[in-house]
């Protein structure tokens, strides 16, 4: 092959060809001198202790030594000529190209291809960069030479009518766990996971930790294999040329490998694992098809791990068949943010008989201290250092498998409520359900199991895999009609191109489904949902086709501007999550939420009409995850103010203050409410508590109970005898409470906001008091300030009389209406 080189840079420039030493046709040998030219120089010539020393000009004659061997082709310069710069000088035929590299040699001549002289201006390794065998890093080729490689398998693909399909492992076409439970259930038939369990399928590594005494051999994974998987991938091998990606290790993906495929007829030796992979957090197409991956489509429960390769992708509902255990291989991949969590059934129990609560947990300092020594790992480009963390975080998360075994202890917790329901039934009287032979079953053959074989996944995977091959050669063969140069079409635009039509026409606004402060359509169920042609919106309007809301919190604001449009359909993630799943719009009567009677006649105003509702504050836990109707109803699940829709940017700057209320706050500056996040609010109620109680005296305090703290909100108060009293429950001390204490009750039930307002002109607290009491509360002209005093007279002989009948409340309430028309016509 040959190969133009270039002068260099180290060379003492200007230079002027003066001869060349070998001619066109003639062989070259590595180092040895081909041509010479001459230079210009400066030196210094005279005795410079007696200040004679000066500066003449001389020319120089070099030669310039080949870098390579083979066959001088053709000069690129000219005898005589001057040359002010690096450029191209000569090209040669090479012996060898050195395209091919295995370890740093040349697998063609075998030389060393890490060697430095001075003639080398870079290392032959540069010359072949691609992987590209499955299992093997060590072998690379050039660019070129990929390139060709990659027509071949084209053509190959084309003339059979195939494309490359590639596969995950975990969660996408098996689920594995290392819990020894699983092998015991193996072995007891009477178990009520024993029907599940019978095909699992087991392996034992020495990569893992030991889950026997000390000298066993290594560690058992168990693999369950997607209900269908054999037919599914019999079936797609006549489409699709398959290969396997994971990031588990190569003795981990070699053994599941023959599970799956003990002939070796699907996948061959196609296997890629993180110890062939070129990085360590993320997959890419380019690692196995590096010229092309316009024929490439990808299955994968994860979609994170494929940043750029998104449009082959076609993301799979994540097999989880061992309850609770995930992936075991996630350590080595991103945080898991999940498109959507299906909704929970209506029962406590799930269909399986698992209970949500008794999933484990991660331990919440392992997980946090193992982030941030990830976070600090890739701050610092330490890849190293970063695959060691995820190791040992591995290694843990294995060993506390083996420790907690979690099946068992969720299993045993289902036996437990089983022993719990059947004594009550006992209790009852209950015998047992009798069965169609008129036979009573015993309580002991209804045990709920803990793990389910009814996933139908892989179902519509072959489904959408079948429409893209036929989509994909159908336009192949138009183009191919139309005798066009780019014939081959890209997959990945197909692919897209069939997603699109899901959901077009929908135009959607989500609800409870994305953290506070998240733009929606950066997060995997926004992208998911516009990759299925939805339009995604932030607002409700009548133009909204469909309100998708979390089950688990059905009552939110834009549910009660939603159910006030007959036209949009309240629905559940369910009905998003399942459309995607299935590439269809599915019908919404199943998923539809039923809403709040409340909820429908609510005053609540929807966008571009109404007057809007006051602002509220609301106080939640700081540990808790906050969404945007618990901070401000208004705006919700980040999909309010701070996520944006460009189509509604002048909407939306109408709406960020519409109610006058929001300060505007310069750079550096903070909001005084951020201030509150540290502040210790028990500290505080006792500070106001004794502030409080130096201002009132004994009998001030006795009258303020079961007034302004006890029928005035909507929580308990304390009385005197330390007796809790709820709003709405009457007063039994009534009778013993004063004239004024009633007048309060009942100028607090009115609407008016005049109770509290105070007038320029009053006269000053004597005792430098602001804050109103409960029995004077300065807010009165002098002709109200005489009623008053009238008023507390009669209070206290009222108090010498005794209690009072309810019909006293009729007269109460009279007189104080008579006082405020009294005082409204003064003013």
């Amino acid at each position: 092959m040959a190969k133009t080189f270039r002068l260099g840079a180290r060379l003492p420039y200007p230079i002027t060809i003066l001869d060349f030493l070998k001619s066109p046709g003639e062989d070259v040998v590595k180092r040895k001198p081909i041509l010479r030219f001459t230079y210009k120089f400066k030196r210094k010539i005279g005795d410079p202790s007696r200040d004679e020393e000066h500066e003449i000009e001389e020319t120089g004659v070099a030669e310039w030594d080949c870098p390579a061997e083979g066959t001088l082709k053709e000069w690129r310069v000219k005898l005589g000529q001057t040359l002010e710069r690096d450029q191209d000088l000569v090209v040669i035929e090479e012996t060898c190209s050195h395209e091919i590299q295995y370890a740093g040699l040349c697998a063609i001549c075998g030389k060393d291809m890490k060697e430095v002289n001075y003639v080398t201006d870079s290392l032959d390794t540069e010359r072949a960069t691609v992987a590209m065998v499955h299992d093997n890093l060590a072998l690379t080729v050039s660019t070129t030479q990929a390139a060709r490689a990659e027509m071949q398998l084209q053509r190959r693909l084309l003339k059979d009518r195939k494309l490359s399909l590639v596969v995950d492992l975990d969660q996408t076409i098996i689920h594995a766990c290392i819990d020894p439970t699983v092998g015991e259930w193996q072995r007891d038939p009477s178990n009520p996971n024993y029907d599940a369990v019978k095909d699992v399928r087991s392996f034992q590594l020495d990569d893992g930790p030991r889950d026997g005494p000390r000298g066993t051999s290594g560690c058992w994974y168990y693999i369950k294999m997607r209900p269908g998987l054999a037919e599914f991938l019999e079936r797609i091998h006549k489409m699709f040329e398959l290969h396997v990606y994971t990031m588990g290790t190569r003795a981990y993906a070699v053994n599941i490998a023959k599970i799956v495929d003990p002939t070796q007829k699907l996948f061959g030796n196609r296997i890629i694992s993180r110890d062939e992979n070129e990085s360590i957090t993320a997959k890419s197409l380019q690692r196995l098809f590096p010229a092309s991956t316009n024929m490439a489509v990808v299955i994968d429960d994860r979609a994170d791990v494929w940043p750029k390769d998104g449009s082959n992708l076609i993301k799979v509902t994540p097999y989880d068949f061992f309850t609770g255990i995930g992936d075991i291989n996630s350590s080595f991949l991103p945080k898991r943010e999940d498109i959507l969590k299906p909704s929970p059934p209506p029962e406590p129990k799930q269909p399986n008989g698992e209970s949500s609560s008794n999933a484990p947990q991660p331990n919440a300092t392992d997980t946090a201290g193992a982030k941030l020594e990830h976070a600090r790992a890739v701050a610092n480009g330490d890849e190293n250092a970063l695959l060691q963390l995820q190791a040992e975080e591995q290694e843990r998360r294995l060993e506390k498998q083996l420790k907690d075994r979690p099946l068992l202890h969720l299993q045993e917790e289902l036996d437990r409520e089983d022993e719990e329901a059947e004594k009550k039934s006992a209790e009852n009287g209950d015998n047992g359900d009798s069965n169609a032979n008129g036979d009573s079953e015993s309580p002991s053959h209804q045990r709920h199991k803990l793990l389910r074989d009814d996933d139908r996944e892989l179902i519509y995977i072959e489904k959408h895999l079948t429409n893209l091959h036929h989509a994909f050669y159908e336009e192949y063969d138009e183009r191919v009609a139309e005798h066009r140069r780019d014939a081959v079409p890209d997959v990945g635009w197909t692919l897209s191109g069939l997603k699109s039509q899901v959901l077009k026409g929908t135009k959607i606004v989500l609800s409870g489904l994305v953290p506070l402060n998240v733009d929606v359509r950066k997060v995997e169920v926004g992208m998911q949902a516009m990759a299925f042609g939805a339009s995604l919106r932030t607002r409700v309007n009548p133009d909204i086709t469909h309100l998708v809301i979390s089950s688990s919190r059905p009552r939110t604001q834009k549910v009660r501007q939603a159910a006030r449009i007959p036209s949009i359909k309240i629905v559940n993630q369910s009905w998003l999550l399942d459309s995607i799943v299935q590439w269809e719009r599915l019908d919404e009567t199943p998923y539809l939420i039923e809403v709040h009677p409340a909820d429908r006649t609510v005053e609540t105003p929807v966008d571009g009409g109404g007057s809007p509702p006051h602002p509220r504050i609301k106080i939640i836990h700081p540990d808790r995850q906050l969404f945007e109707d618990d901070f401000n109803e208004e705006a919700e699940d980040g999909d309010g103010e701070h996520s944006g829709d460009e189509d509604e940017d002048d909407e939306d700057d109408d709406y960020e203050d519409r109610y006058g209320a929001m300060p505007n706050f310069e750079d550096g500056e903070r909001s005084p409410v951020e201030d509150l996040e540290g502040m210790e609010w028990g500290d505080l109620d006792k500070e106001l508590e004794e502030f409080i109680g130096s201002d009132m005296d004994d009998s001030d305090f006795e009258s303020t109970q079961g007034t302004d703290l006890g029928g005035g909100t909507d929580t308990e108060s304390e009385e005197p005898n330390k007796r809790k009293r709820k709003f709405g429950e009457e007063d039994d001390d009534e009778s013993t409470g004063s004239a004024l204490a009633k007048k309060q009750r009942i100028a607090k039930a009115r609407t008016t906001g005049l109770r509290n307002v105070k007038n320029a002109t009053d006269e000053e607290d004597p005792e430098g008091s602001g804050l109103p009491t409960p029995i004077h509360t300065n807010d009165e002209e002098d002709g109200g300030r005489e009623a008053t005093s009238a008023t507390l007279g009669g209070s206290k002989e009222n108090e010498e009389v005794g209690e009072e009948d309810d019909d006293d409340f009729a007269d109460l309430e009279a007189e104080l209406e008579a006082e405020l028309q009294a005082e409204s016509e003064k003013g």
